[in-house]
């Protein structure tokens, strides 16, 4: 049954291992999935928003987050947000410890997006950085 969508479901059977089955309903269950086909559904999301982030012409809407000390690299950041139109969105955060995070939310194509990743890795000053993508299918 597909619950507050147009688009009709497709029935796919697969086989796996009993074990696999009773770790991925544990999974599912920890996580507040209501249903083998939702965990599935968002696996297979996952599993495609992968390939289209390794292939050079596709396009993707990116979350990165970048921890750094207070008196860090925030200008130089700044001036990545403005020389890059991809990035849409730019939120700052005060840590403890006197440490910070930025956030970009960006969306355009691959290679633009993975430009941005590579200029903030070479900024002096950050710490971590973590990113999630995700493709512009409306599966």
């Amino acid at each position: 049954m597909c619950v507050g969508c147009c688009e009709k479901m497709t029935i796919v059977s697969i086989s796996v291992t009993d074990e696999l089955l009773r770790r991925f309903d544990e999974v599912l269950a920890t996580k507040g999935f209501r249903s083998r086909s939702d965990a599935m559904r968002e696996s297979m999301r996952s599993f495609v928003d992968e390939a289209e982030w390794e292939s050079s012409d596709g396009e993707n809407q990116i979350v990165i987050t970048m921890i750094y000390d207070e008196v860090g690299p925030r200008g130089e950041l700044s001036i990545l947000q403005h020389r890059y139109e991809e990035i849409q969105m730019m939120l700052h955060l005060h840590l403890e410890k006197g440490q910070c995070m930025e956030v970009f939310i960006a969306r355009g194509p691959n290679n633009r997006l993975r430009e941005i990743l590579g200029k903030i890795r070479k900024v002096k000053g950050v710490r971590s950085i973590r990113f999630i993508s995700t493709s512009r299918s409306n599966d």
